[in-house]
């Protein structure tokens, strides 16, 4: 299975110790050097000292040298700008001094705040005994407790189950072992028991991320593409409301050519739900990416845009999505003109926006379509 984290290494077992949903493992005694940024108090918040401290706090293991370390950067760092006011998230790296300095250079307009473990202490006694794919992240709230641990890529759907008041710590509890066998059967190889485990979980909870990433990818690897759909589709049944579900289920859809009966299905379950704007338009360009010449994916994906109403007090920088994506549409039923002027609309929102990456993509995209347009009209 196409899965940005699933290739990560296993963390090794050295210990008995590790932070579990529900500890409150208070300030390590290890050092952490912290780059350019104010420390992120890891234990309890005091009330005078820490006022302009969130009350969620969320810290992300993760090493700067992996392949996947600058998407991870990027999701969260977009995760960061959202909920700025009510979450502070940190990096903490067993990394060397100058690969962290590199990586802070690499990605100079991160705000993230970051840390070397210097003595490499403070994520063993975080990680050990976990099994736990790496990078790995934990949510705790002002008094130090951990609320959650797991995969960082999980992190931004958890911090806003908890946000919303939606997440259970005894449920965490219970599910944390559950995990924990989970992924030790992967260490081990046995897919079988895998997917076993990750049906459990999915039983008692389908929202579970890393449960359906590993039946999915067993099942898939087992050869039972079938069951693979199952694990998905049963999931997305259960919890409609997650985003994730949905772009599981056109993955799924978008590889495996025998499962592309379920596309309208997929695109009718997805525009029903009163998804944000950006969501609504990330599940667009994956439609117009993955299903390039399939006529149910471009009716599917004016359907969802039509249904997708800027609000009036909408940011640059939503406009700006929402036009590059009706840009794109609309190069697809070939409008050329109504995209160019889309993309030139964008390219202005992105720059009032400060978002100079999305600005040069958009500008690209700006460039291709006038190319086009350019040679279209000396071949008249």
């Amino acid at each position: 299975m196409k899965n940005l984290f699933l290739s990560t290494v296993l963390l090794s077992v050295f210990s008995v110790s590790a932070v579990l949903p529900g500890d409150r493992p208070g300030e390590s005694r290890s050092k952490l050097e912290w780059l350019d940024c104010s420390p992120m108090p890891l234990g309890k918040l005091d009330k005078e000292k820490h006022r302009s401290i969130p009350g969620l706090r969320a810290v992300v293991f993760m090493y700067t040298r992996a392949s996947d370390s600058d998407r991870l950067t990027a999701m969260l760092e977009n995760f960061r700008r959202q909920y700025h006011d009510r979450l502070l998230i940190s990096i903490i790296t067993p990394d060397t001094l100058s690969d962290a300095r590199e990586f802070r250079q690499r990605h100079r307009d991160v705000r993230l705040r970051m840390a070397v473990d210097i003595e490499r202490k403070v994520t063993p006694e975080y990680m050990h005994q976990s099994a736990m794919i790496f990078p790995m992240a934990f949510l705790m709230d002002a008094g130090g407790t951990i609320l959650w641990r797991g995969e960082a890529v999980d992190l931004p759907e958890v911090c806003e189950a908890q946000l919303a008041g939606k997440l259970d710590l005894n449920k965490q509890k219970k599910l944390d072992p559950m995990i924990l066998e989970m992924q030790q059967h992967m260490r081990d190889g046995n897919l079988f028991k895998v997917r076993e485990a990750a049906g459990k979980i999915l039983q008692f909870a389908p929202e579970n991320g890393s449960a359906l990433r590993m039946a999915v990818f067993a099942a898939e690897n087992l050869g039972q593409t079938g069951e693979a759909w199952q694990a998905v589709a049963g999931a997305l049944q259960k919890a409609p409301d997650i985003p994730r579900l949905h772009f599981s289920a056109l993955d799924m859809v978008s590889r495996h050519r025998q499962l592309r009966k379920h596309l309208d299905e997929v695109i009718e379950k997805f525009h029903a739900r009163p998804f944000a704007p950006e969501v609504r338009c990330a599940f667009i360009e994956r439609l117009l990416t993955d299903f390039p010449f399939e006529s149910r994916a471009l009716i599917g994906a004016e359907k969802i845009l039509a249904g997708t109403p800027a609000a009036l007090n909408a940011m640059p920088e939503q406009l700006g999505i929402i036009l590059m994506v009706r840009s794109r549409l609309r190069y697809a039923f070939g409008d050329l003109v109504s995209a160019e002027a889309d993309a030139a609309e964008a390219v202005q929102y992105f720059k009032s926006a400060g978002l100079e990456k999305a600005r040069m993509q958009a500008q690209m995209q700006l460039d291709f379509y006038r190319t086009l347009l350019k040679h279209l009209d000396s071949g008249k």
